[in-house]
């Protein structure tokens, strides 16, 4: 006895759901007034200049670095400030009043 052969159903062409992907247009980040020219979209403070932010409702994102801004402009990052040296004029009170511990510690052992 021979086997059958399975039919097989062919399917329809698949219809694609949301929308297709635009190229990125370079020509709308800047806008040329005269010899003037103006960037619409703001850099990345953390990657440096080359790097976009997307604009979106409410926010500002970098793709690479995923850094995000709330609210219109982006900010640089915050960097630690190195403590500057006291100048020797102006002291605090708790300096001074150790300058003079150590000093009557150092005429007293001359003493003895």
């Amino acid at each position: 006895m021979a086997k059958k052969e399975k039919k097989t159903r062919k399917k329809g062409k698949r219809v694609r759901k949301g929308r297709k992907h635009e190229s990125i247009k370079t020509n709308k980040y800047y806008e040329i007034k005269g010899e003037s020219l103006k960037r619409n979209r703001e850099f990345c403070p953390r990657c440096g200049p080359g790097l976009w932010l997307s604009k979106h409702k409410e926010r500002l994102y970098c793709g690479k670095c995923g850094y995000t801004s709330i609210g219109g402009k982006a900010k640089p990052p915050e960097e630690s400030k190195p403590e500057q040296p006291a100048e020797e004029g102006k002291e605090n009170e708790g300096e001074k009043e150790e300058k003079a511990e150590e000093e009557a510690h150092k005429e007293e052992g001359k003493k003895d």
